[in-house]
């Protein structure tokens, strides 16, 4: 049987004798919160410790996220330089402040890396634990001056995701309808903290809303960290069909979220759950939801604008 050919939309290549990432030197508080207990995750990974652990499906691109390191601008150029030297394709998604006075310093930066196609803020923010909290304040969606940073990244042509827990959700809308000309993202199938019937209604109903809205997409991954280390299908499937009712199979993308899901006692590789979950879709729609939506929108037509040809 051949093997599944996908874009993985999330995942995380790093090593620590380059960069610093503080949680992994000693145990942090907020990213335990997050994800639980992290103690087994290495302090490297490279691309061969994921084609070890992705070695049942065929690799056609890879979007490799930031990880939180203390010097985001150091960090995407070695991911930079280390991309450039991999077999396969790779999309880099680096780490902003949409908010920071050095925005722009950063993006421009950034323009001279060209697997850069994309940059992600966290912004979550858990009203009821203060330990799940990656962003200042909880009001940063209605800040004036997100949305004067958005402005600034739209003359650099990248994609965006702006992290966050689903209560976030209804104070996206406005930022994604005011940015029709950015392509934006929604991470963890928009990540809920209510897993209750009430919860699941109002994830749906935001879920809704932006799905109306043609300039965002949602991917999969992280559900680890939404339905605990010990979670099973049918725990994740009536979020995952609601996606597909609101968003369909061509809005819909996968990530493994290697090597964080390698802490999942039930599936520490993921692609096993996601082909529960696209049973009934067509070939043509299981295609895109493991491969092609991700190599369109990452891979095609992403050549990004320096800002002088984007303010010329």
């Amino acid at each position: 049987m051949a093997k599944r050919k996908i874009v993985d939309v999330h995942l995380h290549l790093y090593d620590h004798r380059e960069n610093r990432h503080e949680f992994l030197e000693s145990e942090d508080k907020v990213f335990r919160a997050l994800v639980g207990d992290y103690s087994a995750l290495p302090r490297t990974y490279t691309f061969d410790d994921y084609l070890t652990d992705a070695s049942d499906v065929e690799i056609e691109g890879l979007v490799w996220n930031e990880f939180l390191s203390t010097d985001p601008v150091k960090e995407v150029r070695w991911a930079q330089s280390a991309a450039e030297k991999l077999p396969v394709p790779v999309a880099l998604v680096g780490l902003v402040d949409l908010l920071a006075p050095a925005l722009e310093e950063t993006l421009e930066v950034y323009s001279q890396c060209s697997k850069l196609v994309a940059v992600r803020q966290h912004m979550g923010w858990d009203q009821q634990n203060a330990l799940r909290r990656f962003a200042p304040r909880g009001d940063l969606l209605t800040d004036a001056r997100l949305f004067q940073g958005l402005k600034t990244l739209t003359k650099y042509g990248y994609k965006c995701s702006l992290e966050m827990f689903a209560p976030q959700l209804k104070d996206l809308r406005a930022v994604v309808e005011k940015n029709p000309d950015i392509s934006f993202w929604i991470p963890v199938i928009g990540w809920p903290l209510d897993l209750s019937k009430a919860g699941f209604t109002r994830w749906k109903q935001d879920m809704q809303a932006l799905s109306a809205l043609s300039n965002v997409d949602v991917s999969v991954s992280v559900l680890e960290c939404v339905f605990g280390m010990d979670w099973a299908v049918a725990d994740a499937t009536p979020w995952v069909e609601a996606l597909f009712e609101t968003f369909g199979a061509g809005r819909i993308m996968f990530g493994s979220h290697r090597p964080l899901c390698k802490l999942s006692r039930s599936f520490p590789n993921p692609y096993r759950a996601y082909e529960k979950f696209i049973a009934s879709l067509t070939e043509s729609e299981q295609d895109a939801v493991f491969r092609k939506n991700a190599a369109t929108w990452f891979f095609e037509g992403t050549t990004v604008r320096r800002r002088t040809e984007a303010s010329g």
